[in-house]
């Protein structure tokens, strides 16, 4: 039941505020909202996931979140979207505290995704699967407000990438890989386009 609440997109996290990239590529020309979603699962999801769980195995322990959000920050060499994973990750453990007890934190949003999770006593598979549909489904909602488009097919984006993100889950959740020993994959468009985002005077979302 808890994993559901976390899930709903009334849950005060911050996330309503964020395109997670998309404004700016709809601003540059893109139409394949499905490709974005499913390159966003791949090349940010995926890893951020991991991140999470990692977070939730390691809760109680200080000096191992501060490591993590030390890793995480590596292989996100843009400063821009640093800078916005972290304020969505103040967002998200200042509503969690509310909801579940414990204190805010300044990490990224991954991080603090885990520790919201582990507040909250949900395991390994539940914290991947969450973090993989929170994804998909920020992009989804985002795009309802910059395209011209039925819910129901923004619906069934989601629905059609579930399978993927169901496997990605499980993957992610078995994985005891060191994160210091992960490849980081490169969301280069993403890095790029996030400054050039940040400096335009008329949009609708942080990022």
């Amino acid at each position: 039941m808890l994993q559901l609440l976390l899930a709903d997109s009334r849950f005060p996290s911050g996330a309503y505020a964020h395109s997670l990239g998309l404004e700016q590529a709809v601003a540059d020309g893109l139409t394949d909202v499905p490709a974005f979603m499913a390159a966003r699962l791949r090349l940010v999801a995926e890893s951020d996931a991991r991140f999470a769980v990692e977070a939730r195995r390691v809760a109680a322990r200080d000096d191992a979140i501060a490591a993590l959000a030390g890793e995480w920050r590596a292989r996100c060499p843009s400063p821009v979207l640093r800078a916005a994973s972290h304020r969505l990750g103040r967002q998200l453990l200042r509503a969690a505290s509310t909801v579940f007890g414990g204190a805010p934190a300044d990490v990224p949003r991954p991080i603090a995704l885990g520790l919201t999770c582990a507040a909250a006593r949900l395991d390994d598979d539940a914290t991947a699967r969450l973090a993989l549909y929170d994804d998909a489904s920020t992009v989804a909602s985002a795009a309802l407000k910059l395209l011209p488009l039925d819910p129901a097919v923004t619906a069934r984006w989601v629905a059609e990438l579930a399978p993927r993100m169901e496997l990605a889950a499980r993957a992610i959740a078995a994985d005891a890989t060191p994160l210091e020993d992960l490849p980081a994959p490169a969301a280069v468009a993403l890095e790029l386009a996030a400054p050039v985002h940040q400096r335009t005077r008329e949009r609708l979302f942080a990022s």
